[in-house]
């Protein structure tokens, strides 16, 4: 294992190896003994390669189960400054400084990472099974089983994933993650299937007609039935594989672009409307795949068709018959996507109207006159039942007329082949083909209208996949892992949030040394929240910059941004989500909470004045809140939020009107907290 080593000095080469260009310059030796300069080093190293590098962590007890979805991944040696990189998970494989692949165990790995640990467990376990008297041949999985029980919570970290970005494009993560393979091998085995199903019925129809009287066409017959059952169920194991990992990568795909989209590209828009692209995203998912299925399919039984029917009674007139059904299939096709379209902009607008008025209940239920209540619901309604009714006449065109509809038409079209007296074989050869298109089309219509269905829900979906497309500001390799003394400074600011409005700023200047404790008084409106927005990176200025240690955010990048300033905006702009206390708490950290960062995290929330709602939760730290999941008062949303930034543990620490529900009391508490915490401090405050 040691001759798989890859040395801190060569820690360019190893990501060069693992993405397949050339080398970034090596860290300084400053940033491989400090973990979190290194994680800064490599996440800006891996995206200038156009990576992610995530950093994670598993147990002792589940390590040999996530290390074979861990590839590829750089894993770090406890106690040298050393690498190894895992290029393959299915059948572990270590790449070397050698460039060769290596085969290993996981337990091999794991040993190396806990080595020095389980030398004491296993010394104290092996000495529990020699008293146990266990024969030698059971003392190997006893001793493996003891070790899991004794070292099962054990946290092995310092691993980095190495993935593509969530700006990259999205056939090369579809590629990445193996997606494309499957979906070649399920056209093929489709193709397959559908082949042996026409020959099984060919050997069938042909002894028949030909009255033959030889009994081993049937075990032929039986035998090719038989072989469809395997390929049968491979399809439907490559239709789930491909649903699974495509439908992973869409859902990756829209959560990032939710998590990128401009805050003011979103802020005219309301609950409801958002909610809308939520779940249109839903629809995204589920039509497109199975309808992509279905349409796939049909492709395969269409063209298998038409050759069936060329090789009838009716030639490539009852073929080509054939072909102008499709094409007036794909006109009513095209109707029924522009009905459903303008189905789908009436139930939204339904829905946005719905959601807000649910969202101001209690306003409407205290200030609107009850005249008013239902007032354009009517015929809000009526416009929907009639939107509903045209795309209803639609569907029925698409999946009832047009595969039914050919039954009678083939039909017709074989009438010549009748006139002039065709051969029995041939009748029956077109007249199967007439049914072989009859489920082509079923396929195909079924498919166009959950196709159709997908593409109207992705024209408002879309929003959250091309977001997604943003990549971050990366930073520059040599400021990556550079000390900083907390020095913030803004120089002469200008911001203006359209090109026709006046300026909010204009040439703002504001130094913070580190240490200092400052608060920013104005009136409302006057461009304070503007100024922290800039400062926190969430905009860009027209004019100026902004400084950390003497470096812009493009110099030091979004994450090493972040790690520095932390920032809890106003309490309309902040949020509790359905997750844990904890989790609400520590979600700004970039790394996994120890129960160090725990304890941490409570002995914070008590300083503010939350020990007694920790106290009254059931689970403590653990309990879930959210909306509805546990009532917190509005003063106590705001010190979860103080909380939340000071847990950040950033060099400078902004919170934007944080006191403004608090009591004199309880202000007084919170405010010696965020004074004592952080290291430097700048409040937003009207007093």
């Amino acid at each position: 294992m040691n001759d798989l080593l890859w040395p801190a000095s060569r820690l360019g080469d190893v990501l060069a190896f693992a993405t397949g260009t050339s080398a970034p310059p090596e860290p300084g030796p400053g940033i491989i003994g400090n973990s979190e300069s290194l994680t800064e080093w490599l996440t800006t190293a891996a995206r200038t390669l156009n990576l992610e590098a995530q950093s994670t962590e598993t147990t002792y007890a589940a390590f040999e189960l996530d290390v074979a979805a861990m590839a590829p991944a750089l894993i770090q040696v406890p106690g040298e400054p050393a690498f190894l990189l895992l290029v393959a998970g299915r059948r572990l494989t270590i790449l070397g400084p050698d460039g060769n692949k290596h085969g290993v165990s996981p337990s091999a790995i794991r040993s190396m990472l806990c080595g020095a640990r389980e030398q004491s467990v296993r010394a104290e376990v092996q000495s529990i099974l020699d008293r146990a008297r266990i024969e030698p041949a059971a003392q190997s999985r006893a001793q493996e089983a003891l070790m899991r029980e004794r070292m099962g919570s054990v946290r092995i970290g310092g691993i980095w994933l190495l993935r593509l970005p969530s700006s990259a494009s999205f056939w090369q993560q579809l590629r990445r993650a193996g997606v494309h393979r499957r979906l070649i091998a399920l056209t093929g085995a489709h193709t397959v299937q559908y082949l042996l199903w026409i020959f099984a019925w060919w050997v069938v129809g042909s002894n028949v007609l030909n009255r033959s009287s030889d009994r081993s066409w049937l075990f032929l017959w039986a035998l090719l039935l038989l072989t469809l059952v395997p390929i049968r169920v491979l399809i439907t194991w490559l239709q789930g594989s491909v649903a699974i990992g495509g439908g992973a990568r869409l859902k990756e795909r829209l959560f990032t672009g939710a998590l990128k989209l401009e805050p003011d590209s979103i802020r005219h828009q309301g609950a409801g409307q958002l909610l809308g692209r939520v779940l249109e995203s839903e629809a995204v998912e589920s039509l497109a795949l199975s309808g992509g299925f279905l349409a796939l399919m049909a492709i395969i039984e269409l063209f298998i068709s038409i050759f069936v029917l060329a090789a009838g009674a009716g030639g490539w007139l009852q073929a080509g018959v054939f072909v102008a059904w499709l094409a007036a299939g794909d006109v009513i096709g095209l109707r029924y996507m522009r009905r459903n379209r303008f189905w789908t902009d009436v139930r939204l607008n339904m829905t946005h109207e719905l959601i807000e008025n649910m969202v101001g209940h209690r306003t409407r239920l205290a200030q609107l006159p009850p005249d008013r209540w239902h007032q354009g619901e009517d015929e809000t309604l009526e416009g929907y039942l009639k939107a509903s009714k045209a795309m209803d006449d639609s569907t029925a065109a698409l999946l009832a007329i047009i595969p039914r509809g050919w039954l009678v038409v083939g039909m017709i079209a074989l009438i010549p082949a009748f006139t002039r007296g065709a051969s029995t074989a041939s009748i029956g050869i077109a007249v199967g083909g007439v049914v072989l298109a009859y489920r082509a089309l079923r396929r195909r219509t079924s498919g166009a209208w959950q196709l159709a269905g997908a593409w109207v829900a992705w024209q408002r979906a879309s929003v959250l996949f091309e977001a997604a497309k943003a990549p971050e500001t990366t930073g520059a390799l040599e400021a990556a892992g550079s000390s900083s003394d907390g020095t913030l400074q803004a120089r002469h600011l200008s911001f203006r949030y359209g090109e026709r409005t006046p300026q909010v700023l204009r040439a703002c200047s504001l130094t913070v040394p580190p240490g200092e404790r400052l608060v920013l008084e104005g009136a409302s409106g006057g461009g304070k929240s503007t100024l922290i927005s800039l400062i926190a990176g969430l905009r860009e200025p027209g004019s100026g910059q902004v400084l950390v240690s003497g470096l812009d955010r493009k110099k030091l990048g979004d994450d090493a941004w972040r790690k520095r300033v932390a920032a809890a905006p106003q309490f309309h702009e902040n949020h509790v989500l359905a997750e844990t206390f904890a989790f609400n708490l520590m979600m700004g950290r970039h790394k996994l909470p120890s129960r160090h960062d725990l304890s941490e995290a409570e002995a914070v929330c008590r300083e503010l004045g939350l020990g007694d709602v920790l106290d009254r939760m059931p689970s403590g730290l653990l309990q879930m809140v959210g909306e509805t999941g546990w009532q917190l008062s509005h003063g106590e949303r705001s010190r979860l939020y103080i909380a939340r930034a000071l847990l950040q543990d950033a060099g400078l620490v902004i919170l934007d009107e944080s006191f403004a529900a608090l009591d004199p009391m309880n202000f007084q508490i919170a405010l010696a907290c965020a004074v004592k915490r952080a290291r430097s401090l700048l409040v937003i405050a009207h007093r």
